[in-house]
């Protein structure tokens, strides 16, 4: 089977157990929103950004497709795309910038991005495409913390932090999705464990429940004394963080924040420990101050590198690299990603037919509630 016949088979797979995204591609097909219209779209191109890019095409419109993250793409999603027609820039050959000025070349209409990566690209090295933007979407946490500090002449709408993304794809897409794939390159069950969660936003919360629901002691780090007391009131303890790594057997990364645990902090660890980041850049955990900073190293298998801090220190080992390791193994039920896939899908059609406005607007209720419909019918709860 050749790369793209089996992605082509896992997409097909997955719409067959939830057609959430078959049924909104027929209505595209018939409306055809974005026909004459460019549009680029950053994001991590696994089998389920296929199966959203399959039915958004059908809607007409030219589309260019930007790898996020060189090691969360797969090889056999871009064969599939180039086959449907869909240009894909990527490649290992190329650093973030040149990916995203490769995107934004001739212009788009219409943007979709994770972590304000095409967008600032745009007002920082093509502002002369600016006046072509009708509008964009941002859906992850970075991207909307990085639109907050930047002035922008143009609309951008929020779906991160709607409810479904924070409620659904977040809490229990990523929460339970995460936690496998530790197993899966290590083989450590998580009974009994120290689980150490370091962010308490919707992310983290699903992360530090699925974790104790799997039998660990979870402990979570939260600057914010709002999420904090929410931590606390759900039964977590919240040390600090330099107490924390002093206990944990795992310890996870989910703040959005670059450089949130240091090396200087990793040398508090008393015992040797799993460094897994599920935020959304490769950034959270200083992964390459800790390669530099290490007397010795070895790599255990794929996705899974340790490394000493001292002859007698505690072994640190990283998993993914310090990228999202739920999306470097595409791993996790299919259905909360789904879900946050068709209501992009319905805000790119909602810009698509509105009016240009300026700044940011929080996804509209109204399409929340139309995903929701339409993801409850594909559970078979219409």
């Amino acid at each position: 089977m050749d790369r793209s016949t089996a992605a082509a088979a896992e997409v097909g797979r997955i719409n067959t157990f939830f057609p959430l995204m078959p049924k909104l591609g027929l209505r595209w097909a018939r409306s055809r929103p974005w026909e004459g219209k460019r549009i680029a779209v950053n994001a991590h191109l696994t089998t389920l950004t296929a199966a959203l890019l399959r039915e958004l095409t059908l809607g007409g419109g030219d589309w260019v497709v930007c790898a996020a993250n060189v090691h969360t793409t797969d090889p056999s999603v871009v064969a599939l795309l180039r086959e449907q027609g869909i240009e894909v820039v990527h490649g290992r050959d190329r650093d973030n910038h040149d990916r995203h000025l490769a995107t934004l070349e001739h212009g788009a209409d219409l943007i979709a991005d994770v972590g304000f990566e095409l967008l600032g690209t745009l007002l920082e090295r093509k502002p002369e495409a600016i006046e072509g933007l009708h509008g964009a979407v941002e859906i992850t946490q970075t991207g909307i913390n990085r639109l907050r500090a930047s002035d922008v002449p143009f609309g951008v709408v929020n779906i991160n932090n709607g409810l479904l993304k924070a409620n659904v794809e977040n809490r229990h897409g990523v929460g339970e999705g995460l936690w496998p794939c530790v197993t899966s390159i290590t083989g450590v069950h998580l009974a009994g464990r120290r689980v150490l969660v370091i962010g308490y936003g919707p992310v983290g919360q699903g992360l530090a429940n699925y974790a104790r629901a799997r039998g660990a002691s979870v402990e979570v780090v939260e600057i914010d004394p709002v999420r904090r007391l929410v931590a606390t009131y759900d039964g977590f303890p919240t040390p600090t963080i330099e107490d924390g790594i002093a206990r944990a057997d795992i310890c996870c990364t989910v703040t959005g924040h670059p450089g949130c645990l240091t090396v200087e902090q990793l040398e508090l660890a008393t015992t040797d420990m799993l460094l897994v980041n599920a935020g959304h850049g490769a950034d959270e955990i200083d992964v390459a101050g800790l390669k530099a900073a290490a007397v010795s190293g070895d790599q255990l298998g794929p996705h899974c590198v340790r490394y000493r801090l001292g002859a007698k220190a505690p072994w640190l080992t990283v998993l993914g690299a310090g990228n999202p390791l739920n999306i470097v193994l595409n791993a996790g039920s299919p259905e909360p990603v789904l879900l946050h896939f068709a209501l992009l899908g319905l805000t790119l059609e909602w810009l698509a037919n509105t009016k240009a406005f300026r700044g940011e607007v929080l996804v509209p209720r109204a399409l929340e509630e139309e995903a929701a419909r339409l993801a409850l019918a594909a559970r078979g709860h219409g």
